[in-house]
């Protein structure tokens, strides 16, 4: 059975008219879902939509950062609740390597479809623009950030697809915008040119999902189905493999590995990975992790290089893409070195 969780509305009357309106922020709502203590982790919106609940409690934390951070963050230790200071040093410490890094935050799904939680949210303008003072934040700090925020919100007006609907994920439509906006910055770097190429190529599939939110909320029989784009070497016909020694590293969260790690994660071949791969005409180097995109996904980066002492030898650029809603997430922003 689906766990129904209702918005709460206030109904404000217009004085003079005698009609009713409904007046609500996607902040309000998201933080009073938040509030509840009923032990539910999806909240459903309208027609089937289904949103996480930690992501909601995000977006109701508002400013996340700076004095911020304390009363934002989910960290049991408040020391490691500021994502802001914690970024800016894996961004000085890669470049110290001679490694380029991009932040690659993927908003939550309820900033890019608010009217699927509650039609009575008509606009996020205050929502959108607590991201958009953090990126100029990092920027001011030196860190390259890809915002895709307003073109997300832009396109979700013709385009209802770009997230899952019983997932947490973003869809094939979606992911594609991502791999399409880092694809086109890093070819601009001056090292790209001259990077050996392959040929790829790609096919368009349907597949049907069992969404993790759908599960989460006790449904494992409702499915939805997603067009994607699946990727193969021309060559081989068959899916690109991570390579350890490309110039590009992916690194974050199951944003990563969604529709290309297969099993539960919906489908192989078809992920930001492929996608990416496809769109630069190599395969990039892949670490991501199921868990937290904030510390975990940075210490996979570290062991890597602590087995690897090379490893970091000859890489040019490094995408991070995490949920949004790890920079409030209970992993906390831990300082991790990038190599021993």
């Amino acid at each position: 059975m689906m766990i129904r969780v209702f918005a709460i509305i206030t109904i404000v009357t217009v004085l003079g008219t005698g009609q009713a309106c409904a007046e609500t922020s996607l902040e309000e709502l998201a933080r009073n879902f938040a509030s509840k203590t009923d032990g539910r982790q999806v909240v459903e919106g309208t027609d089937g939509w289904l949103f996480l609940k930690e992501e909601l409690a995000h977006i109701g934390a508002a400013v996340f950062w700076g004095d911020g951070a304390p009363a934002a963050t989910r960290a049991a230790k408040k020391e490691y609740g500021d994502p802001l200071p914690v970024i800016v040093d894996f961004n000085r410490a890669l470049a110290e390597k001679g490694i380029t890094l991009y932040l690659m935050v993927v908003p939550p799904k309820a900033l890019v479809y608010p009217d699927k939680l509650d039609p009575a949210i008509v606009e996020v303008k205050k929502e959108s623009l607590v991201y958009k003072e953090f990126y100029s934040q990092l920027e001011k700090n030196g860190v390259k950030v890809i915002d895709l925020l307003d073109q997300l919100q832009e396109e979700a007006k013709e385009n209802p697809g770009l997230y899952c609907k019983t997932d947490t994920h973003f869809s094939g439509d979606g992911l594609l915008m991502f791999a399409e906006r880092a694809a086109a910055i890093i070819k601009e770097e001056g090292w790209y040119k001259a990077q050996a190429r392959k040929e790829l190529s790609h096919s368009v599939q349907t597949v049907s999902i069992s969404g993790d939110l759908a599960r989460m909320a006790g449904d494992n029989e409702l499915r939805e189905e997603l067009s994607v784009r699946v990727i193969v070497d021309k060559e081989t016909a068959k899916p690109l493999e991570s390579d350890p020694r490309s110039p590009v590293i992916l690194l974050g969260d199951s944003h990563t590995l969604v529709f290309s790690a297969g099993g539960d994660l919906h489908a192989r071949g078809a992920g930001l990975f492929d996608n990416l791969s496809e769109k630069l005409g190599f395969a990039v180097d892949l670490l991501g992790v199921r868990g937290s995109g904030a510390t975990s996904a940075r210490i996979k980066l570290y062991q890597r290089s602590k087995q690897d002492s090379d490893y970091l030898t000859g890489k040019k650029a490094l995408i991070y893409t995490f949920a949004a809603r790890e920079l409030t997430g209970s992993g906390g922003w831990r300082p991790i070195p990038v190599a021993p």
